[in-house]
Order: structure tokens, then C-alpha cells, then sequence
């Protein structure tokens, strides 16, 4: 068998972040050929992935991305299990590496973009490099768990990620690409992020769930069931434009200023623009949910 020196297991280590041992025994296995090696631990830790993957992740990052003239952004969510993961140096540079791919790929699901070629020029797909850390030096389940990529012809996209990288949120607003429009953009993301008085559920209360309305609707009858009709109608509407108010992004008091609308801080801006501006949508991703 050939001696396997500690230089070449460091030198392993450090192409590989495989664990000593492993890289040890890969060298061994292969007669101290470092590509060989190499290779032999990538499959390894393909095989031993497939026993991580169905563990729950209830831990990550959100990272994203917005190009230099504001009409192109990424925003996603990388899971894993542990949060000494998500401060690992491997995960941070892997989710950086996956915003940087969904931003140059026309992708806007986490499987396109697992399909995709990683950066390191190994010809290996995003895929195949997870899969790979999972089994290797990360050793827990992890994965694109969130995925928004927005592109805006005549708009801005704004963005804005918690200091924490928990929380972030995406949104695009149509009709102008001035500097005052790109701002704004990022005090709506903002705002998305904070998630006060409530996450929204939709831009408009048109694009609410049918099923939203409906709930309300019947939670509200249950409640007063023996009101006259009349009453009960009142009571009813009354209930939606509360449920409006709070969960419709566009009726939603901004965060920074409760007085005003998110639509009213939208108009502001546009007629200073001289233009119509138009929410056209957000996106918002927080570690540990679904």
C-alpha cells in the first residue's frame, strides 16, 4: 500500500473539505492519486446523502442579489438543519455561489435551478455539488428550500435581507426605472420584510385566495349568526376590510410611516416621477418555514 504523507491528506482536505479520515482512506483506496481521490470522495458523499436528505431543515440563510441598473434580482432560501451550519464557511460560499447562478440563468424554480452547471468549472450540477456536501464535509441535509427571480423592463427591483439573513423580501414595481423609484422599491421590500401588522398575502385584494375571503366570511356568520341579515352584512363587510387592511400589501400602513398606505407612498412617488407606477409583485422568505 503507498504511504499516504499528511500533506496530501491536507492537500485533499483543502480541495475537498473532506474530513481527515476520509481523506486518508481515499488516497489509500486510489494509491494517493489526488484526482482519483477526489473523485472517490464525491461519490461517497453522494452516497451518504441520500440518508440526509429527508431530514427536516428548520434552520439556513437568505441570500439574493439585485444587477447594477435595478431590473434584475434573485432572492432565495438555502435550508439546513443547524444554525452552526448555516455560520459554516462552505454553506455561506455555497449560497452565494447559487445567487450568483440564478442571477446570470434564466431559472424561477429551486429544480431549474438545480439542473444548472455549479461555477467551479467541474461540470457537476448544483445538484450533484449539494448532494455531494451533504454526504461530505457538512454532513446534514440541506437545500434550495425558496426561490424568486424578478426581471423588470421598465420598473425597478428593490430588495432588502434582515442583518440576521433570516428575512428578506424581493419587490418589482413597473412603470419608471428613476432613481426615486428604486428607492421606494426598497422601503416596500423593507416593509415586506418586517411583516407589520401582518405578512401580506397578495399586492391587491383582488389576488387574495378566493379562499382566504370565504373563511373570513364564514368565521364572521358563525360568530353572529343570530344578527339579522342586514346586521350580519355589515358586520361581514366590515370584517374583510379589516382582513384587507392588514394582509393586502397595497392597504398595508407603512412600516415606517403608519398614517400613510403602501399604495399612498406608491402614488407619491409616481406623480414626482410623472409616471404610473404599478406593485407588480413581492416575494418573501423566511428561514424555517415552509
Amino acid at each position: 500500500m503507498v504511504e499516504i504523507s499528511a500533506k496530501d491528506v491536507m492537500t485533499l482536505r483543502g480541495r475537498t473539505s473532506a474530513g481527515i479520515m476520509d481523506a486518508k482512506k481515499a488516497l489509500q483506496e486510489t494509491n494517493g492519486d489526488m484526482d482519483q481521490a477526489a473523485d472517490l470522495l464525491r461519490k461517497w458523499g453522494a452516497g451518504r446523502a441520500d440518508a440526509k436528505m429527508a431530514n427536516e431543515m428548520k434552520e439556513g440563510l437568505i441570500g439574493g442579489k439585485v444587477s447594477a441598473d435595478r431590473k434584475l434580482g434573485v432572492i432565495l432560501r438555502l435550508g439546513c438543519q443547524t444554525d452552526f451550519v448555516a455560520r459554516n464557511d462552505a454553506f455561506v460560499k455555497l449560497l452565494a455561489d447559487l445567487v450568483a447562478i440564478a442571477l446570470a440563468t434564466p431559472v424561477s424554480t429551486a429544480a431549474e435551478l438545480g439542473q444548472q452547471a455549479y461555477t467551479d468549472g467541474s461540470g457537476r450540477t448544483v445538484d450533484a455539488v449539494i448532494k455531494e456536501l451533504v454526504g461530505g464535509s457538512i454532513k446534514e441535509n440541506m437545500a434550495v428550500t425558496g426561490l424568486a427571480r424578478f426581471s423588470a423592463e421598465n420598473g425597478a427591483i428593490g430588495m432588502y435581507i434582515h442583518h440576521n439573513a433570516k428575512v428578506g423580501a424581493m419587490v418589482q414595481i413597473d412603470g419608471s426605472s428613476d432613481a426615486k423609484v428604486t428607492a421606494v422599491a426598497q422601503e416596500i421590500a423593507m416593509h415586506v420584510t418586517a411583516g407589520v401588522p401582518m405578512v401580506p398575502v397578495a399586492v391587491a385584494r383582488e389576488q387574495v385566495d378566493a379562499a382566504h375571503v370565504e373563511q373570513e366570511k364564514a368565521e364572521a356568520q358563525e360568530a353572529h349568526k343570530n344578527k339579522p341579515a342586514q346586521v350580519l352584512e355589515k358586520i361581514i363587510n366590515s370584517r374583510l376590510e379589516k382582513f384587507f387592511g392588514e394582509h393586502v400589501l397595497l392597504e398595508q400602513p407603512f412600516v415606517k410611516d403608519e398614517k400613510k398606505q403602501v399604495r399612498e407612498l406608491l402614488s407619491h412617488v409616481g406623480t414626482a416621477v410623472n409616471a404610473k407606477l404599478t406593485l407588480a409583485k413581492f416575494s418573501r422568505f423566511k428561514v424555517g418555514e415552509a
